[in-house]
């Protein structure tokens, strides 16, 4: 049955989970079912623990780096780059074939209102910090804006038509227009004051509120990398100054060592996933995770490079890198293609290597050309290329990591007799902030609360803009009439409430304070998300009903 059936077939990512339960293992009673799908949920469990050491090691430190040579400032990073990559699973999700009759208005706005209360909540109960006020109000209003424009679209003719998913796109291209525009008038405000004190040469009470609104402005003109001066526990790093990450590319370097000096050694020390100091530093938690993590740090640090300006050499290993120039196009390229292509012939993907071969034909003798040239002491100047195999690794590694945990998440759901918008709008989208939460923890504990913020701000943009806008555009299914039915969902009134409370009361608090987070607001959020998650319960087991109106439907 789970191989004739249509519905089980789209089920399914990499792995055909129900073909190997009952096909390959043969469970065939309550008891070993209910052992697999325990099984099931630690497979979860291992997704989330690869998610964290993929978010911690690779995508963290990437989104940093170029947010410093693109020279933005941590606002238009956190608003652009980091709202991206924090979208980009929800937005993955949303194109498949399981959502394909999905409730996908509630399912988004269920994770946007995670992400602005669960993530939201940690940053200010962590790191209470000044906020951007302009920006975050920017980015508020567009929200609210975005989320009644697609409810509108939605309820108003009870369908989606190609012209209104055009809409949505385009109001995407709006918001960036009015940030570059934000951050344009920032850097040429910036050059004018500086010209202005450069010319007055007695200070009166004009010149020092120039000065004033300059250092104000200057804070938000280019991401400060050297500010970071704590690790990800929140411990002061030894010997922090202003050119730490400077000088690590170089710390090593001498002109008397021969470029394959410590050749091995060095490749040890990079794929080695045990950390003295994390070990003595930890407790027993943290030591029970370090060592779950190990098996799965040490596969993906063999192919994934690292980039970070933080470590000595800027993670560079020589040996290490030369063979990911070959392996990491590789397996990229088979993942993406396999999964382009669908084909399984038993209960996982066929891996389909037919066009991935081809790139053994650039990628080795690059290999042999970077080993020749380079050091082991010091990363060439070129290295800032590898980011390049890092973020486009990252990004797959997460995407099929999220996929696998929607179908889980699914399949669960059908087990426990819970309905598909229910597990999507608690289960899931807990997940989705679980990932958010832990590349935004490690930023905010190394001082980009900042920018941190307003990617969680402008996030839910993007997932309601251009998640949605997408996905609508290749689904002909929401072009007929009554799709808005399933599109809304039955909880699609409760998220649309909770998520305008959650908005308007961010405003609230943000005018109120001044612009300056606290504790306090973070616990608010907290039990904000809380009493959604009370409600929604209630109304799944029918204690409570909906804000959505029952549905009638004409049986002439």
């Amino acid at each position: 049955m789970s191989r004739k059936l249509e519905d089980c077939h789209e089920i399914i990512n990499f792995f055909n989970y129900f073909e190997l339960m009952y096909c390959y293992l043969r469970i065939d009673d309550k008891l070993m079912e209910s052992f697999a799908f325990f099984l099931l949920l630690l497979a979860s469990v291992a997704y989330l623990l690869l998610m964290s050491i993929v978010v911690d090691h690779f995508f963290t430190p990437t989104v940093k780096i170029l947010a410093l040579n693109l020279r933005l400032n941590e606002y238009f990073a956190g608003v652009t780059l980091l709202a991206f990559a924090n979208s980009s699973p929800d937005f993955v999700a949303n194109l498949m074939p399981i959502r394909k009759h999905g409730a996908l208005f509630t399912c988004v706005i269920g994770n946007s209102l995670a992400v602005l209360l669960v993530c939201g909540g940690m940053i200010c109960f962590l790191r209470p910090f000044k906020i951007d006020g302009h920006s975050t109000v920017q980015n508020l209003l567009f929200l609210v804006l975005a989320i009644d424009l697609l409810h509108f679209l939605i309820v108003s003719e009870k369908k989606i038509s190609r012209t209104e998913c055009s809409i949505l796109l385009c109001f995407y291209v709006i918001f960036l227009i009015v940030n570059i525009a934000d951050l344009l008038l920032i850097k040429y405000t910036i050059k004018k004051l500086r010209s202005e004190l450069r010319e007055q040469r007695y200070a009166d009470l004009k010149q020092r509120k120039k000065m004033a609104l300059l250092k104000d402005l200057e804070l938000n003109d280019v991401i400060n990398y050297e500010r970071r001066k704590t690790d990800k526990f929140g411990k002061p790093l030894e010997g922090a100054d202003d050119d730490d990450y400077r000088t690590y590319r170089t710390i090593l370097h001498s002109p008397s060592n021969s470029k394959n000096r410590l050749l091995f050694g060095d490749l040890w020390d990079s794929i080695n996933p045990y950390s003295v100091f994390e070990w003595r530093v930890g407790n027993c938690f943290r030591r029970t995770v370090m060592i779950l993590k190990m098996p799965l740090l040490l596969l993906i640090t063999l192919f994934v490079p690292v980039v970070d300006y933080d470590k000595y050499k800027h993670g560079w290993s020589k040996l290490l890198n030369c063979t990911q120039i070959v392996t990491n196009p590789f397996i990229i390229i088979t993942a993406v293609h396999s999964k382009f292509a669908s084909v399984y012939k038993s209960w996982y993907i066929d891996f389909n290597t037919k066009y991935s071969v081809w790139s053994f034909c650039l990628t080795v003798p690059l290999a042999l050309i970077v080993f020749f040239h380079s050091r082991t002491d010091m990363p060439p100047r070129y290295h800032f290329l590898f980011i390049t195999l890092s973020a486009c690794s990252s990004v797959v590694l997460i995407v099929v990591c999220v996929g696998e945990i929607e179908i889980l998440t699914s399949i669960v759901g059908v087990a426990c007799n819970l309905s598909e918008t229910f597990v999507d709008i608690t289960i899931g989208s807990l997940t989705n902030a679980l990932i958010d939460l832990m590349a935004n923890f490690n930023l905010a504990m190394q001082g980009y609360e900042k920018m941190v913020f307003a990617a969680i701000c402008a996030g839910p943009f993007f997932s309601i803009v251009v998640g949605l806008g997408i996905p609508f555009l290749f689904n002909s299914h929401v072009r007929k009439r009554g799709s808005s039915d399933w599109l809304y969902g039955e909880y699609g009134d409760n998220c649309y409430i909770f998520i305008m409370l959650a908005i308007w009361t961010q405003l609230w608090w943000c005018l109120s304070l001044n612009f300056h987070s606290r504790r306090s607001v973070g616990i608010f959020s907290w039990i904000l998300y809380l009493l959604f998650l009370i409600y929604t319960i209630a109304a799944e087991f029918d204690l409570v009903h909906v804000f959505t109106k029952d549905r009638f439907f004409d049986l002439q």
